[in-house]
């Protein structure tokens, strides 16, 4: 999958930060897109970005406009709307492959997000245009 980075023309690809910086939230996004199926969290996140957590929330929401936990479950989210457009998964096996608690987390998460209902989503994405 790509990584999605804002900006990507600016000198260290990020708007104002230093070329070290923008590094690190690169580091950071690429660990969070490599364990888009996994539980982890923001120490671990941060562990793989090579700064402190209270580092790395300030670095990533200046460059995202997100935190880290926000910007990995917008990807969660990402994934499963184009899963969910393949028609080639079931709503509770996209749950567990993106590291939600259960099939009930993750409608909740995903209407949030969407407006409506995992299974709406993918009906609508079915139906032609």
């Amino acid at each position: 999958m790509a990584i999605d980075t804002p900006c990507a023309g600016a000198p260290s690809g990020l708007p104002g930060l230093t070329a070290a910086q923008a590094a690190a939230v690169r580091r950071a996004q690429a660990f969070m897109e490599q364990n888009l199926g996994q539980s982890i969290d923001v120490v671990q996140i941060a562990a793989a970005a090579c700064v402190s957590r209270f580092h790395l929330a300030r670095l990533f929401r200046s460059a995202t406009g997100l935190s880290p936990t926000a910007w990995l479950r917008r990807r969660r989210i990402d994934q499963a709307r184009h899963w969910l457009r393949e028609g080639s998964q079931p709503v509770g096996r996209i749950a567990s492959e993106l590291a939600f608690f259960d099939q009930s987390h993750f409608t909740r998460t995903f209407r949030a997000a969407t407006g409506c209902s995992p299974r709406c989503y993918a009906s609508h994405a079915a139906t032609p245009h």
